[in-house]
C-alpha cells in the first residue's frame, strides 16, 4: 500500500465515502454520479495505491486523513482493541447482578400467576 500517491480531487471524494462505509450506491448519489463512474473510478485508486480490498481501502484512507504512518497503525490498532476489550468486560460485570436478579424475579411472577390460574 502507497499512502504518498497521488489522486485526483475526484479520487479523494469517493476514496474518503467508501473508506468510511458508505456504499457504491450511496456514494454515486451523494455525489451525483453514475454507479459505473463510481466503480471504474475506485478501481484506478485501487491499483495506484496497490491496494486490493476494500478494508486496505478503509485503513488507506484514515491513515491518510489523519496522517499516520503505515508502521504506527498496527500498534495504534491493537491499544483501541485492547481498550475496547476493557470497557466492554467491565460494562458486562457491572450490569451482570441486576440482570440475573431481574430475570429470577420474573420467573417467580411467571410461576405464582400459573399456580393461581390451576
Amino acid at each position: 500500500m502507497n499512502l504518498n500517491v497521488k489522486l485526483g480531487k475526484c479520487q479523494e471524494e469517493i476514496a474518503e465515502f467508501i473508506g468510511f462505509g458508505y456504499s457504491i450506491k450511496e456514494t454515486a448519489d451523494l455525489l451525483k454520479k453514475p454507479e459505473n463512474t463510481i466503480k471504474s473510478t475506485l478501481k484506478r485508486i485501487y491499483e495506484k495505491a496497490g491496494i486490493q480490498k476494500a478494508t486496505e481501502l478503509s485503513k488507506f484512507v484514515f491513515c491518510r486523513r489523519f496522517d499516520i504512518p503505515l508502521s504506527m497503525c498496527e500498534p495504534a490498532r491493537q491499544i483501541v482493541a485492547v481498550l475496547f476489550l476493557c470497557v466492554y468486560f467491565f460494562s458486562m460485570s457491572a450490569d451482570y447482578d441486576s440482570d440475573v436478579y431481574s430475570r429470577r424475579a420474573r420467573r417467580v411472577r411467571t410461576e405464582r400467576v400459573t399456580r393461581r390460574i390451576n
